[in-house]
This record gives structure tokens, sequence and C-alpha cells, in this order.
């Protein structure tokens, strides 16, 4: 049983985060982070938990409701500082959009408090909003001084290496490992092997991008099924499937809507090909689950993605929005068994050395004790 002086021993940390829902990479990242065991036997921990948005289409969109919001939470904000004193807060930096200018006020407040911000990026968009505007380059400039910064992977730099002057921190993201998530593994044999992809229901996903690439191996005389799992975003299930139908795909490709829990992993127990076609992503948390799962993979040459999966050993690489380039990797794996077993038993090797929530965590904690532990 620790007294009160050992527990007050202990740093604050403030987080300044959004919370599911919406469920999406940021949000579940940051459920993580809050809910660490490893973190709050490290630190004295409180949260300012911000929700604008009940779906991932509320994203980025604005309202006046969400000004009222904006509103509450900074005097909660101000509230949890003057009581809690926090020796650092962490915030998820929102880079672009009418978040930004949100999280912006919050920062002023937070600076003027004389507290000290770790900012964990967990999206991009900086570089596109500062290159032709001096404006918005000083404010970000302004934002991100004498602050410490947390990033995914050192190919995501070029973002923000425009406005931050300091050495970033890289941490990759990691997922919790499930029971029996090698089962995958013996599956090289198989004659009919299924292609998988699970994300939203977004363009930016390319999933229509998917869509074609099957048609293409399709009239090349592959043999495959696919699913396409997930839950309508900007393209709705009833629109994919009609398309699927349109394209004379529908005996072998089937439109699932959203899997979620148990029956998530039950699917990527039963594939045996994970495709990821995204031309709009920072890491993609859900490559992390198919490798732990020994799929090899097939992904976009995007944000942190090239970090994750080494092209021809755990999965391939392919170009955004080249359905052509798709079909061809995705029917290297189709036709050589053995290469899917090979593959996918790397790409695993790899999740349990790289991008386990142990290994987030340790690396998380070490991390804001060598903030806290630099001269100010």
């Amino acid at each position: 049983m620790k007294n009160k002086t050992e527990v007050n021993d202990r740093p604050a940390l403030l987080f300044v985060v959004q919370l599911p829902p919406p469920l999406h990479g940021a949000s579940l990242m940051n459920s993580i982070v809050t809910e660490s065991e490893l973190l709050r036997k490290n630190f004295r921990t409180e949260i300012v938990s911000l929700h604008f948005a009940d779906s991932v289409q509320d994203l980025g969109k604005f309202s006046f409701g969400k000004i009222r919001k904006t509103l509450f939470y900074a005097v909660e904000i101000i509230k949890k500082i003057i009581r809690f004193k926090p020796d650092l807060v962490y915030v998820n930096l929102t880079p672009k959009g009418f978040a930004f200018y949100r999280d912006t006020f919050y920062v002023f407040i937070i600076k003027l408090l004389r507290r000290r911000i770790v900012f964990h990026l967990q999206s991009k968009g900086i570089r596109e909003n500062v290159e032709n505007s001096l404006t918005k380059r000083k404010l970000y400039q302004m934002v991100l001084a004498n602050t410490s910064l947390i990033c995914l992977s050192p190919m995501l730099s070029d973002d923000f290496d425009m406005v931050y002057r300091d050495e970033p921190y890289y941490i990759p993201n990691g997922i919790v490992r499930q029971a029996g998530d090698n089962t995958s593994i013996m599956r090289a044999d198989v004659q009919n092997p299924e292609i998988m992809y699970l994300s939203h229901l977004l363009k930016s996903k390319g999933v229509l991008v998917l869509v074609d690439a099957l048609e293409i191996l399709r009239d090349e005389g592959f043999n495959f099924s696919a699913r396409l799992i997930g839950p309508s975003a900007d393209i709705t299930v009833e629109e994919l499937k009609r398309l699927i139908v349109s394209k004379g795909l529908d005996d072998r490709v089937e439109v699932t809507g959203p899997r979620y829990g148990d029956d998530k992993f039950t699917e990527f127990r039963q594939a045996d090909i994970f495709v990821f076609p995204t031309y709009n992503e920072v890491f993609g948390l859900v490559i992390l689950e198919a490798m732990q799962y020994s799929l090899p993979v097939v992904a976009t040459i995007e944000g942190a993605i090239p970090d994750i999966i080494i092209d021809g050993k755990t999965g391939f690489l392919v170009e955004k929005q080249n359905a052509g380039m798709l079909a061809d990797r995705l029917g290297r794996l189709l036709k050589d068994g053995e290469l899917r077993r090979i593959m996918g038993k790397e790409g695993h090797r790899r999740f349990l050395e790289n991008y386990t929530i142990d290994k987030f965590e340790s690396n998380i904690l070490f991390t804001l004790q060598t903030i806290l532990n630099k001269t100010v």
C-alpha cells in the first residue's frame, strides 16, 4: 500500500484528447494511452475528454454546437490545470481544419497557465496548410514553439518540418495481441484464397480502386473470393453492393458491413491476404491487426505504411490509386500459397517485435519521462 507522499511524488500528467465515439485510429490510440496501467503506475493522471462528433462523417465539419463545446472544454481545461497542476499536458493535436483552430485555442490557454505540452500527432495535413500561407506558417510555429512532439514515423516528418525545429520523438503505434492470432499461418494450400479489406467504406481508403483491381483479377482468370468489411461512410454498403453487381463480381465478392470484437477477429482468421489500398493515411492500425494474424499485406505507399510493411518480405507496397499495380501484387499472392505463408510468417514476427501494445506503452513511458527530465 503506497502512502500519500509516495503517490504525490509521481509526476502529474493531464490528457486533453478525443476518445471514442467515433472510433478511428487516433481515438483508439488515445483510449490506449489514457487507460494504460503502466502510465498510471508512473504518473498521476487526469483527463479532459473532448467529444465533438458522433460519427466519422461528422469529423472536421463546422457547427455552432461545436463552438459552444469548444468554450465548455476550455473552462474544463482551466479548472483541471488550476486544481491538478500537471507537470505535463498531453495533447493529441489535430493539424488542420476547424479542429486545428480549436486546439490552438486550448494550447494558448495551457501556455498562459505555464504548463509544459507534449503533442502526439496521430494525423497529418500541416504542410498542405502552410506551404502557401505565411500567416498559417507563423501560427503553427507559435503553437509548436517550446513544446515536445511525438510522431508515428520518420516518414511523416516532412509534414511538420517547416514549422517545428526541435528534434521530434518517434513512436510507432501498437495494438493488443489477441489469443490464437497465428492460426492463418497454415493456410498456404487453399485453392480459393480469400482477400480481405477491413476499414470504413471511404473513397480515400481506396475501396473503389480495390473493386477495379478485383475486376482485373477476375478477367485474368484468378480464383479468389473477397470480403469487403466495414461501416458505411462516404460510400454506403448498399452502393458498394450495387457496384459489385454491376461489374459481375457478386459471385465472388461480398460486402458484409462492419464487424467488431470476436466477429472481426474471426474474419482475420479466415482470410488469406489482407489489402489496404488507402490514399490518405497516417499509420493504418488495421495493418497491424492483419500482421498479427500472419496475413501478407498489400497496401499503398502512404504515410507511415512503408515503415510497417517491408516490400517483398511481409507483403507488397503499391502506388496510390493504381488498380493495375494492385491487381498484379494481389495476383502474385493468389497464385503462390508458399509466398503467402512466408510473408505472413515474417509479418507476424515483425508485429511481435515492434507493434504490440506492451512495446508501445514502454516507448510512451520512456518518452514522457525523458521529456520531463529535460531542462526547460
